[in-house]
């Protein structure tokens, strides 16, 4: 009886700890400007319910006049046609990648993959760039 509860144990523990997706989130500021604070942003993102997210990880709103314009980016490699892709698969289902532009040319960027849960990818990607994007606080 000890024994089965212990292989019981040993495998929920299991399931539970491989579960998580540990994929690395990718960051880095395009110029040597990302140490400055920015004074505003433009989300430019069409579903409501990421922008609303975005909104409230960096803590300020939506100015639509702001030359810095926040972009969300999230891909499906099912998307994908490369017959190489679809014939071997991938180590990956998609990404999610979050761009600060200042006109057209990159200020930030942070991307992490995923493999069955863009949500958690979605959250690292916002966790990351909350810590590193500075923002001018009225």
């Amino acid at each position: 009886m000890q024994r089965k509860r212990y292989f019981f144990y040993v495998a929920l523990a299991m399931v539970l700890l491989g579960c998580k997706e540990k994929y690395p989130v990718y960051s880095s500021f395009c110029e040597e400007s990302g140490s400055s604070a920015l004074p505003c942003l433009h989300y430019a993102v069409y579903n409501p319910k990421d922008k609303a997210a975005i909104e409230q990880a960096f803590g300020m709103k939506d100015t639509p006049e702001c030359e810095y314009r926040v972009e969300l980016t999230k891909y499906h490699v099912s998307n994908c046609n490369n017959p190489v892709v679809k014939s071997i698969g991938s180590d990956f289902d998609g990404y999610v990648r979050l761009e600060i532009k200042k006109g057209f040319k990159c200020y930030y960027k942070v991307q992490s993959d995923y493999k069955n849960d863009a949500e958690a990818a979605f959250e690292r990607v916002l966790k990351q760039s909350k810590k590193e994007v500075k923002l001018k606080k009225d």
